[in-house]
């Protein structure tokens, strides 16, 4: 039986060099040190394609990329859609986006629009792909600075829940972080250290066998 090929829509979470577009790496040799993500095997999204006993398809995931914003950059772009089947049609495809959006404080209304017309370019791109998309997870604030100053953010479940809505009724699945309320260990509040990546990892493994295993 042949494994199911599995693509990743992200941003910087989902990055690491050499595997994701060398123009937007924000797990770089030096970041990798840093955080203790220092294989490819680290990151959240190779843990799960091993989990689910997959392939890596293709995994077009930009630091600092918005869903928002009608830019090449964008995740709801033809580029970066078209960028999933590089290396084969995906039978599954791993959203992980909306994070920048919240994190710029882009318009709910113009968020809802964007991931809206997303799902519907995917959808329309890869017609037999199962795809997940996850709400915004939790980091665990360090003890420095943040990322983001999140104190003059939008609330990040305002996201969450769009994401929620719309991916319900563009009929696609969700790994609905934003309502497991677990948080992960991160460097700066957002970026996930070597443990934090293993918790994203579980916790897209449960949610995505929630629905698997039917």
């Amino acid at each position: 039986m042949e494994k199911r090929r599995i693509s990743i829509l992200g941003d910087s979470i989902s990055t690491f060099a050499g595997y994701t577009p060398e123009e937007a790496v924000f797990y770089d040799s030096y970041v990798q040190w840093e955080t203790g993500v220092k294989s490819v095997e680290d990151t959240w999204w190779m843990q799960v394609i091993k989990a689910l006993d997959g392939e890596l398809g293709t995994n077009h995931s930009l630091a600092g990329s918005m869903v928002s914003g009608n830019l090449s950059t964008s995740a709801m772009s033809y580029e970066r859609i078209e960028k999933l089947g590089a290396n084969g049609i995906p039978d599954i495809i791993l959203i992980s986006a909306g994070c920048n959006d919240w994190g710029f404080c882009v318009l709910p209304e113009e968020f809802e629009e964007a991931y809206r017309t997303m799902l519907h370019r995917i959808k329309e791109q890869y017609p037999h792909a199962d795809i997940y998309c996850s709400t915004l997870p939790e980091g665990k604030q360090p003890q420095g600075e943040t990322f983001f100053n999140i104190d003059s953010t939008i609330s990040k479940r305002v996201y969450s829940d769009i994401i929620r809505e719309n991916a319900q009724k563009a009929q696609v699945y969700i790994a609905d972080f934003a309502n497991v309320q677990e948080e992960y260990e991160t460097v700066d509040g957002v970026h996930p250290n070597k443990a934090g990546m293993h918790t994203l990892a579980q916790i897209w493994i449960r949610e995505m066998k929630k629905f698997i295993c039917k």
